[in-house]
């Protein structure tokens, strides 16, 4: 073969290995894609059941309850769809509003009785101040 034949050839090998990376590089591309799933989920249990002395206990109480409670139950969720293909599930359980409450009787309610006075109100309110 002449040299000028060869270095046809050559060149020819040349852009057919350019071709196949061009190629396969494409399909790597198109082929890398991601599937999420991302869920927040807000669970709420029943409220737990109090007694207030009188109308001042309850007022102190539900003011200092309303003051560091978050927002009501809801549910959120989100999926992301894109190229490459691998598997992401994420699930965040948040708790509701009950909790916090039925956690604030449990802190104000110190004897236990079921029964908030306005005393147990008001180290409450003033322990809730406090933290801030």
């Amino acid at each position: 073969m002449a040299e000028a034949e060869l270095d046809f050839l050559n060149l020819k090998r040349v852009m057919n290995i350019i071709r196949m990376g061009v190629l396969g590089s494409s399909v790597v591309l198109l082929m890398a894609g991601c599937i999420s799933h991302h869920e927040t989920v807000y669970r709420d249990v029943e409220r737990r059941p109090v007694e207030f002395e009188n109308d001042v206990a309850a007022r102190i109480f539900y003011e200092t309850v309303m003051r560091s409670r978050n927002a009501g139950e809801r549910t959120e969720v989100r999926t992301d769809v894109s190229l490459p293909v691998v598997f992401d599930h994420k699930k965040r359980v948040v708790s509701g509003p009950n909790v916090a409450f039925n956690e604030a009787v449990t802190m104000c309610d110190t004897n236990k009785d079921g029964r908030v006075t306005v005393q147990e109100a008001r180290i409450y309110a003033e322990l809730k101040r406090r933290k801030g």
